[in-house]
Order: C-alpha cells, then sequence, then structure tokens
C-alpha cells in the first residue's frame, strides 16, 4: 500500500526586512498598502483594495464589506475578521494567525498558498472556494459551509468540523487528520480524501447517514 502524501506546505509570505508602521487607517475603495504594519479598527465598505508585503497585528475587521479584494505575501496575526465580507477575493502566500474570523464570507474566494493556525471560524462561508495548497491548522469550523469549495493540495489538520457542510466539494487527496468529523454534512462528497484510524467510526457513520443506511439491531 502507497504512503499518503505529506501534508502540503504553503510557501510563505514573502515580508520586507522594514515595515512602515500604520494604525487605525480605514480601508477606502482602491487603497493600496505595500510595506505596512497595519494596527487599530480598519473595517469599512471598500473596493478594489490591495495589500502587498505587509502584516495586520491586532486589527479589527469585524464587519468589513469588501468587493474585489487583492491580499499577497500578507500574515494577519491576531486580527478580528468576524462577519467581514470578502466576496471574490484573492489571496496569495497569506497566513491567518489565531484570527477569529466566526461567519466570515470568502465565498468564490482564490487562495494560493494560504495557511488558516489557531483560527476560529464558526459558520464561516467558504463556499465555493478554488484553492492551491491550502491548510487549515488546529482551526475551529464549527458549521463552516464549504459547499462547491475545490482545494487542490490541501489539509485540515486538527480542526474543529463538527456539522460543517462539504456537500459539492472537490478535496481529493486532502489530508484530515485529527479533525473532529461529528454531524459533517455531506461526507459522502469526501471521496480521495485520507483519514486516520480514530476517524473511521465518525466517518462511517455519516457515510451511513449520507447513504440511508441504517443500523438496526
Amino acid at each position: 500500500m502507497a504512503d499518503p502524501p505529506a501534508p502540503p506546505s504553503p510557501e510563505q509570505p514573502r515580508l520586507p526586512a522594514v515595515l512602515e508602521a500604520l494604525d487605525g487607517e480605514p480601508l477606502a475603495d482602491d487603497l493600496s498598502w505595500v510595506g505596512a504594519e497595519v494596527t487599530g479598527d480598519v473595517s469599512a465598505e471598500a473596493a478594489d483594495v490591495e495589500i502587498t508585503e505587509s502584516r495586520l497585528a491586532g486589527c479589527d475587521v469585524a464587519g468589513a464589506a469588501l468587493e474585489r479584494l487583492r491580499i499577497t505575501d500578507v500574515v494577519l496575526d491576531g486580527c478580528d475578521l468576524s462577519g467581514a465580507l470578502l466576496y471574490d477575493a484573492v489571496l496569495r502566500r497569506v497566513e491567518f494567525r489565531d484570527c477569529r474570523m466566526s461567519g466570515a464570507v470568502l465565498a468564490g474566494a482564490r487562495l494560493h498558498d494560504v495557511r488558516f493556525t489557531g483560527c476560529k471560524a464558526e459558520e464561516a462561508n467558504f463556499r465555493g472556494l478554488q484553492g492551491e495548497r491550502v491548510v487549515f491548522d488546529d482551526t475551529i469550523l464549527r458549521g463552516a459551509d464549504l459547499t462547491a469549495a475545490t482545494i487542490v493540495d490541501g489539509a485540515l489538520l486538527g480542526c474543529d468540523l463538527t456539522g460543517a457542510d462539504v456537500r459539492k466539494a472537490k478535496l481529493g487527496g486532502a489530508r484530515l487528520h485529527g479533525s473532529i468529523l461529528d454531524d459533517l454534512v455531506g461526507a459522502d462528497h469526501l471521496r480521495g480524501v485520507h483519514i486516520d484510524g480514530a476517524q473511521i467510526v465518525p466517518m462511517a457513520l455519516r457515510l451511513f447517514a449520507a447513504l440511508g443506511i441504517a443500523i438496526d439491531d
């Protein structure tokens, strides 16, 4: 039997050695941040924002409505993106560290080399996401919507996927090791994923439910 593939290793953000400090500058249409260290409350409604080679530390982006957001070579550390609407976002070489993303919407987003570590993304909307080398590590995804999401070379490691919806998702080859799969919706769409021995029973129960198989003594 062939060994399972190694976990993907997204390319890390490329940050300059020196960053320009920006505190609480609100987001605005056509705004561009390059080489910035951003802190404070930046939440706003804006379109066509571009953030490059920057770090957002402890920023409040909760409830922001950002259309066509472009983020490249960026680290978001301890930021609050709860309820943020990030429609049609494009993220490349981005890391989310210990961020709050409950109810955030990244429907239709395109992600390349993106890592979520220690984040809280309950009820987050990743519907229709298109991703390559995307890793969720130790992230809470209870009730998250991954309907029709496509991730090539991805992993959800040590995550809480209780009640997450993966119907029509294409996650072939993804590693789910250590993740909680209780009440997973659409388990029969996880063709080709890799799980560990402790996940066999919860995955089997969700597959039985999806296929209408009753366990009856």
